[in-house]
């Protein structure tokens, strides 16, 4: 177990001096700085937009609970807090070896993108995080396609689907490339209307 927190520490400490170091880039090509969209994102627009993906979407105030391929997806937003996190349960976290564990956080670095994988309630979960106001409705689906696209591709790829950093310890750019396009379909679903 000492051995573990090490190589944990270690990674942690590897990432933190990097990510310092990198700039992200930003799925939409555009120049407009991220912090206010033009058009704050409401609660009753997240749920317009959850409808294009599921329109039988359950919601429970400021939250709701679709499915997409039968895929369970839960979408919080918080006013308040200014805060919006679309997540999907993918496995059992007590099932994680090590080396997976330590794969998923080089999925994290490399090829999750906005998405991450994380663990809570005993589960690991695909989840993305957002400001709510300056959320808009490319980045909801981009958000929603990235997330799941780590269910589907846990244990192959570990992709968001969207692109891909190449400075980590893993990449491998002909695993699995023949997987779902599920980032694709989502994003072409919601942009269809």
């Amino acid at each position: 177990m000492l051995k573990f927190v090490r190589l944990f520490a270690q990674i942690s400490i590897y990432v933190a001096v990097l990510s310092s170091i990198l700039i992200a880039q930003d799925l939409d090509d555009s120049d407009e700085s991220p912090t206010v969209a033009e058009n704050p994102m409401t609660l009753d627009k997240v749920d317009e937009l959850v409808r294009r993906i599921d329109e039988n979407a359950v919601r429970n105030g400021n939250s709701w609970q679709i499915k997409y391929n039968e895929i369970s997806i839960f979408v919080v937003g918080d006013d308040k807090a200014d805060r919006i996190r679309i997540m999907s349960p993918v496995s059992n976290a007590a099932l994680l070896s090590e080396g997976q564990l330590v794969r998923l956080m080089q999925a994290n670095f490399e090829i999750a993108l906005d998405a991450r994988y994380a663990i809570a309630q005993g589960a690991v979960w695909s989840a993305f995080i957002h400001p709510l106001s300056a959320l808009d409705e490319r980045q909801f689906f981009s958000g929603m396609g990235q997330t799941v696209s780590l269910v589907v591709t846990y244990g192959t790829t570990f992709s968001s689907g969207a692109l891909t950093f190449t400075g980590g310890d893993y990449y491998d750019e002909d695993e699995n490339a023949d997987e779902l396009d599920v980032f694709g379909d989502i994003m072409e679903k919601g942009e269809q209307i």
